[in-house]
């Protein structure tokens, strides 16, 4: 790669100029998404109700589902979310004034995007498209001052309520109310058809459903109101990380609880309602049930930061944090191995084919399974190399030249 003058004065990141509270709460983050996302690989997502309780096990499972939907899912991603809007501030007010700055970041993305589109069609869970998408809307709202980026980070995450509401005095009250015979079911194909397809041998079968399901993914983006979020909390997550909100005030037992509290009373009560945030709201309860879930979603995920800083303070040395730190350096690495760790697993095309033949219990014992392999990886993989792989190939291609990936011998 030839180098560009222009890229001179911008040098990334070193190892040891990293905070290592974002390591660790980067690989946190992690678990959390991969537990999340196992429903897809394993299936259990699309299969029906009926085949669910044939697997057995269903007393056990229903308490594990209800407990990752009230800690685990949306959460998550908030605090992947919030983790770019970190990211890109500590890019930003490190190089953000330098010659070549807004060509290299916009570069990232347009890599990012690149691995993002190429990972969507094979499994159409991704989400690194969309973070791409509003990176570039991020990188144009930079100069904001704090005061109007907070303001437009709560007014961004609030909006799709606003636009619900347009939805429900418009067209939503038309649209057909489908069975709920899966945890997730679409109009145009039954869940038996979707878990035929990912049970074929035939990769052709496999990819035409995962991308029908991709296209309903992005259809669901509309009621759901997703960009939007996004954005809004890459914004919340520039401006608190400014503040140093996610290092050193979060930590302070006056914010820790009361977002805790706040967070697992409007979880609670959005479960005690019942919802969907991926769907038209057709009524007021509708609405209600989406502005108590945001509520709920965005305090316990910022709950957990705090949690977690204070933890990371107190017991800097505790082994378990080492790994979180490793794997949360090699994120993207981490993320996509996700996925084809979960493809190899349960999808018969490629390797074993568990999908749809494994309860919620046995599938959590697999995907910790998973992360302990994960941990061992990187553990072992730091050892030897500054990078993770996937990283060390978008730095490169980022910044126009080779960095050297085994770590220096001093």
């Amino acid at each position: 790669m030839e180098k560009n003058n222009s890229n001179l004065n911008i040098k990334p990141t070193r190892a040891k100029d990293r905070i290592v509270f974002l390591d660790v709460l980067r690989g946190f983050a992690l678990v959390g998404i991969i537990f999340a996302n196992s429903l897809s690989w394993s299936g259990l997502k699309f299969l029906p109700f009926t085949e669910i309780e044939l697997l057995g096990n269903l007393p056990t499972d229903k308490i594990l589902y209800n407990l990752l939907q009230f800690f685990i899912d949306t959460k998550f991603y908030t605090l992947f979310s919030l983790l770019f809007g970190v990211g890109f501030y500590m890019q930003y007010s490190k190089s953000g004034h330098k010659d070549g700055f807004n060509n290299m970041y916009l570069r990232r993305l347009a890599i990012l995007f690149v691995i993002g589109m190429a990972h969507a069609l094979i499994w159409s869970g991704d989400i690194l498209t969309l973070y791409a998408l509003m990176g570039v809307l991020l990188w144009s709202l930079r100069k904001l001052p704090s005061a109007a980026m907070f303001r437009l980070a709560i007014i961004l995450y609030a909006f799709p309520l606003v636009l619900d509401i347009v939805y429900m005095y418009t067209f939503a009250q038309d649209l057909p109310t489908l069975a709920k015979t899966a945890l997730k079911t679409y109009s145009d194909m039954s869940p038996e058809n979707v878990v035929a397809g990912f049970q074929s041998e035939s990769y052709w079968d496999v990819f035409k459903t995962n991308f029908h399901n991709l296209m309903w993914r992005w259809y669901d983006f509309i009621p759901s109101g997703r960009p939007f979020k996004v954005l809004g909390l890459f914004l919340l997550g520039f401006y608190l990380h400014k503040k140093q909100f996610l290092t050193v005030t979060g930590m302070q037992l006056k914010y820790m609880l009361p977002l805790f509290l706040t967070g697992i009373l409007f979880t609670g009560l959005a479960a005690w309602m019942g919802g969907g945030v991926s769907s038209f709201s057709k009524t007021w309860s509708d609405v209600l049930y989406k502005f108590v879930h945001e509520i709920g979603q965005v305090t316990l995920g910022i709950s957990y930061i705090c949690i977690l800083s204070k933890l990371v303070d107190l017991f800097p040395r505790f082994p378990l944090f080492t790994w979180l730190k490793n794997y949360g350096r090699q994120s993207m690495s981490s993320y996509l191995g996700h996925t084809f760790i979960g493809i190899f697993i349960f999808y018969p095309f490629f390797a074993f084919g568990y999908f749809g033949q494994l309860s919620l219990q046995s599938v959590f014992e697999i995907i910790a399974g998973v992360l302990v392999f994960q941990f061992l990886f990187c553990a072992i993989w730091f050892r030897y190399f500054s990078f993770g792989p996937i990283e060390w190939v978008w730095r490169c291609a980022t910044y126009g030249k080779w960095f050297p990936l085994k770590k220096q011998v001093k």
